[in-house]
């Protein structure tokens, strides 16, 4: 799937990498957000439909000129899901519409998980630097 505009001087195409690349870094950009996941709710279902694209943290539909933006994210210990997730929303909504031109009707945000230190980085955290 991509993004085609046609205007007087030719045809502008965006990818789904492309969208993908802007979600990814607007998500990334919000406090709380850990990192991003590549766990689809239904592998079976995303290979039927033909995607290749089945670890990719963002999912993509499109009815008309209207999109709708899926994005699997990993958040930081301690941090409120519903007050990280409506960032995401807002950040991703915005980015997106901002950079393509096209309206995005929803972005489903799909907490995939919460990543804890591991005790090598809860060990260097801890250590003091020596003066």
């Amino acid at each position: 799937m991509e993004i085609r505009s046609n205007t007087e001087k030719g045809e502008i195409v965006i990818s789904d990498e492309v969208i993908s690349s802007i979600a990814i870094n607007a998500a990334k950009d919000v406090e709380g957000v850990a990192s991003l996941s590549s766990k689809p709710l239904d592998v079976v279902s995303t290979i039927k439909q033909g995607s290749l694209r089945v670890m990719s943290p963002v999912r993509i539909s499109q009815e008309g000129d209207i999109f709708t933006l899926s994005i699997y994210i990993n958040l930081e210990p301690n941090k409120k899901v519903q007050v990280v997730a409506s960032e995401v929303q807002k950040a991703v909504k915005e980015s997106v519409q901002n950079m393509t031109g096209k309206l995005v009707n929803k972005v489903n945000v799909i907490a995939a998980g919460v990543e804890f230190p591991t005790t090598a980085e809860k060990e260097s955290d801890n250590e003091q630097p020596l003066d």
